[in-house]
């Protein structure tokens, strides 16, 4: 579920919604208030940049959801910008939209992002996305009174031709609560259990690996991964397929954001397994698996890259995430850092 402290997004006729344009505020939110700026487009960024690529720049462009706009952290904070910072030449376009499916972020691509040159790109989907993409309709908190709305969002559905895309456009509207759950247990195939939206086990039980379990067995947020064939899978995969046929020939890094729930405890990473079936190196696509070095680092290290009530990545998670993204731009494309 997303929550906003003042608004922070505008309606979008194709998106559902984006950031608000040159906007600058402080949130309450993860570990404490934190600064979101952004710039002229409404990408979150502290600044400016032109649709044609400098000569002496390398550029990338980074679609994802609130794991890769960075809730919780400052804009220097995130993986995105650490990995700026490790490469000087190197630019990373953040068009991470929080509270967005994978759906949403190729349209971002489309409606906004694919006109900015880029040499290359990094599609970063958080592993509950995977839930998202088969809703209409999409879960807001506000957060001083603790009201619950429904916010219509586009959609796709798979048949044997294809993908088609729904809500084109976008209702502008938001729903009460009874009205959108009601639409969401509607979904076919969708059987979400109280609190799914938070993706998150209660926290007292938050690191025992069974309760994880139990509770994931009811919110269904991940069975969708456990097989080639799922409606889910499929879904997601055609919709990260029409990103990937628009960028051909480009380097791009296909980047599952796992949850504290995988490198936390024991709960199978059967995500990885599906987003490596996209894994085509003679075609410069490549899945990154970034789950081992978060599970490599020792327990309370692991405790430091998220958030305990927020459960986003804080910048020590955030810096996880770039290390893995530049030993992969250090393997596959050394032009890039030369």
């Amino acid at each position: 579920m997303s929550a906003w402290q003042r608004q922070l997004v505008t309606y979008h006729p194709v998106i559902g919604w984006w950031w608000i344009a040159n906007l600058r505020a402080m949130i309450q939110q993860g570990g404490g208030p934190y600064l979101l700026t952004t710039n002229s487009i409404g990408m979150r960024s502290s600044r400016e940049y032109s649709t044609k690529k400098p000569n002496d720049r390398r550029r990338f462009l980074l679609l994802g959801d609130s794991y890769s706009a960075g809730t919780g952290v400052n804009n220097g904070d995130r993986f995105s910008d650490q990995l700026e910072k490790s490469t000087p030449n190197l630019d990373i376009m953040n068009f991470g939209l929080a509270a967005s499916g994978t759906d949403q972020q190729v349209l971002v691509y489309e409606a906004i992002a694919k006109f900015f040159e880029a040499d290359g790109y990094i599609f970063a989907p958080c592993t509950t996305n995977i839930l998202r993409n088969q809703l209409d309709v999409f879960p807001i908190r506000e957060h001083r009174t603790g009201g619950v709305w429904y916010r219509p969002k586009p959609y796709f559905t798979l048949d044997a031709e294809g993908l088609i895309l729904h809500n084109q456009p976008v209702p502008n509207e938001l729903l009460p609560e009874e009205d959108g759950a009601s639409r969401v247990r509607s979904r076919p195939g969708v059987k979400l259990a109280p609190s799914w939206e938070f993706g998150a086990t209660p926290s007292r039980l938050r690191h025992n690996s069974l309760a994880n379990r139990l509770y994931l067995s009811l919110a269904q947020t991940y069975t969708g991964f456990q097989s080639a064939q799922s409606h889910a899978w499929l879904l997601m995969r055609r919709i990260i397929e029409r990103f990937l046929q628009q960028v051909k020939g480009k380097p791009t890094f296909i980047v599952p954001l796992p949850t504290y729930q995988h490198f936390m405890t024991n709960l199978s990473p059967s995500y990885i397994t599906r987003f490596s079936e996209l894994d085509d190196p003679s075609a410069r696509r490549y899945v990154l698996d970034v789950l081992p070095s978060f599970k490599r680092l020792p327990t309370n290290d692991r405790k430091e890259c998220y958030f305990e009530e927020d459960l986003h990545y804080t910048a020590v998670g955030h810096q996880v995430v770039s290390e893995c993204i530049f030993d992969a731009l250090k393997r596959f494309c050394p032009e890039v850092l030369g």
